[in-house]
């Protein structure tokens, strides 16, 4: 993908030789794909409920304020896309969208061919004038837009050709290790050009060939704010926000339920169902909505308490677990008081990380260790060996002590920790934030808690007001998903964070295809990356999503796309 990580209850990345992911299930048999249905299985016009704790706010979820799983659920297969990362983090296509081939590397050019029945849910065929949108909104030449990365789409030279062709070719001025997953991916589609167009009176492609500066802010000013911020409930027209996948959105109910109905525009196999109701249920309200037949699929983050009333529906529910591209961490705001590098080492030496992956992920996953990286997961073949290199482990054992030696060097004065973290609510994070402030406190911080609504993650991050924030980066596993979130100046570095040694690392990163030279590259990333603090890696989720034994399909979504990404292969029956 235009590699993004998805903030959630998660945020959110894809490489097929990096993924070595431990994944156990009781239903792992439908040789799924993300775009649809196998030709010769029979579904059934059943509509299935999927449970998800945060509500949706926004169309464009490649947009930095708006990048999170909550959007990624709904529009998994609403939206279209060459490729797509499986449940199991292997890089796949789409044919039915089209095919892509590179045809030269030197300098690297990739060819797309959009199929000739792609449409819009509004007939509009799908062209490479949305090319153009993409390439204008990601390239990173205009700060007009605020993509959540332009990784790769950086290098690409601007497009030339005929806005209304079913071809377009990329140069790229700079190698690209992830070109197969660059763009017009799942978790970062192309975008409906036309329905930009009409809103602004715009020619996307005229704007790009003449760098029509008016022309791009109207275009911007669309890109960004007309596809994202929905408030609750209130659902553009369907002409605004147009499917190009097996679904398109149906109904919003505020606070309640957002649907999928199939859309009668789609030119490939057919969903296996009748549409999918992604209802909003609080993590904790879950399985017992499972046990009630409220939520037919669910996908809390697992705790010691869902686990155990889990067990207790017996037969009454299926379930799938093991590990993925997701973990939590603390970033701080180098805008605010923890700019201080001693402010931010003392928070790293009374903060009790090893307390918080023994009380509330080993009980769910007793093989979980501390999470020593930021780059890479427990479960890849270079994880020990960058993590022993790294650092990280200086910061296993509580220094109450070493902490407050930390405090009075730095001066600092005003002890209150304004802390955020993603999900309202989010028991697993209320208990972390909890054993974080009794630890810190006993050092000298008073910490002063908000749990936030992806709304207003958005809006606190994007304005900068808050000092500590916990959520968790979810990912695909590919190099160049990491470079937005330490990149100077990048929407999806929050916490504002700039060391010139560490960007020109990140871009040697995402130019190289050489494994043992990745593994250098990110050794020498996060030793910088914890000697300056930057952000304090907990632990790697483990995962787990349940249904009911009636429906079949379902399968464990290692990447941040979670289990919708296939859900037009979900079966329900009677």
């Amino acid at each position: 993908m235009k590699s993004t990580r998805l903030a959630a209850a998660v945020i959110s990345l894809v490489s097929a030789s990096m993924v070595a992911t431990a994944c156990t299930s009781s239903d792992d048999d439908s040789g799924s794909s993300g775009s649809g249905a196998s030709a010769n299985a029979s579904g059934n016009s059943n509509t299935i409920t999927y449970a998800t704790e945060q509500e949706f706010s926004a169309y464009n979820n490649d947009n930095a304020s708006a990048n999170a799983v909550a959007n990624a659920v709904v529009l998994n297969q609403v939206q279209p896309y060459f490729s797509y990362v499986d449940a199991k983090g292997n890089h796949q296509r789409d044919t039915d969208y089209g095919t892509f081939e590179k045809i030269s590397d030197n300098p690297l050019k990739v060819k797309y061919t959009i199929s000739d029945k792609a449409v819009w849910s509004d007939g509009t065929p799908i062209t490479a004038d949305d090319w153009y949108l993409y390439w204008l909104s990601h390239n990173g030449k205009y700060s007009e837009f605020q993509p959540a990365s332009t990784t790769g789409i950086q290098d690409i030279q601007a497009p030339t050709e005929d806005p209304n062709s079913k071809t377009f070719t990329v140069t790229y001025n700079k190698p690209f290790g992830d070109w197969d997953v660059a763009l017009g991916t799942q978790s970062s589609p192309l975008m409906p050009a036309h329905v930009v167009e009409k809103a602004t009176g715009t020619n996307i492609a005229q704007a790009v060939k003449s760098d029509d500066k008016a022309a791009i802010a109207k275009i911007a000013d669309f890109w960004n704010n007309k596809w994202t911020g929905f408030s609750p409930g209130q659902l553009p027209a369907a002409d605004i926000i147009p499917s190009a996948g097996p679904y398109k959105i149906g109904t919003w109910q505020a606070g309640q339920s957002i649907t999928l109905v199939p859309n009668d525009k789609w030119w490939g196999a057919k969903p296996k169902n009748g549409g999918i109701t992604i209802k909003f249920i609080p993590q904790d309200q879950q399985v017992q909505a499972l046990q009630n037949g409220d939520a037919d699929v669910i996908e809390p983050q697992p705790n010691v308490d869902l686990i155990s009333s889990l067990d207790k529906l017996g037969d009454a529910a299926k379930r799938n677990t093991g590990s993925g591209f997701s973990y939590d961490h603390l970033d701080f705001n180098f805008k605010s008081k923890f700019s201080n590098p001693l402010l931010r080492d003392a928070i790293a030496k009374c903060l009790p990380r090893q307390d918080i992956v023994d009380k509330l992920i080993k009980p769910v996953n007793p093989d979980a260790s501390l999470m020593q990286t930021r780059l890479v997961y427990p479960f890849q073949d270079n994880y020990k060996e960058i993590a022993d290199a790294s650092g990280g482990s200086a910061f296993d054992k509580v220094d109450i002590a070493g902490a407050k030696a930390d405090i009075a060097k730095s001066g600092v004065t005003d002890l209150t920790v304004n802390a955020i973290y993603l999900g309202n609510p989010n028991p697993r994070r209320a208990q972390t934030e909890q054993l974080i402030a009794d630890s810190c406190n006993q050092a000298g911080f008073k910490f002063n808690v908000r749990a936030l609504t992806p709304k207003e993650w958005g809006d606190v991050t994007t304005s900068g007001a808050y000092d500590m924030a916990q959520f968790a980066w979810s990912g695909s596993g590919t190099v160049s998903e990491n470079q937005p979130l330490f990149a100077t100046g990048s929407d999806q570095n929050y916490g504002k964070y700039s060391n010139p040694q560490v960007d020109s690392l990140l871009t040697e990163l995402v130019q190289t295809t050489d494994k043992s030279k990745q593994t250098d590259l990110i050794k020498q990333i996060e030793t910088i990356l914890w000697k300056d603090m930057v952000t304090i890696p907990l632990f790697a989720w483990p995962l787990l999503n349940a249904y009911s034994p009636k429906v079949s399909g379902v399968v464990l979504n290692t990447t941040q796309t979670m289990a919708t990404y296939n859900a037009s292969d979900w079966v329900k029956t009677s």
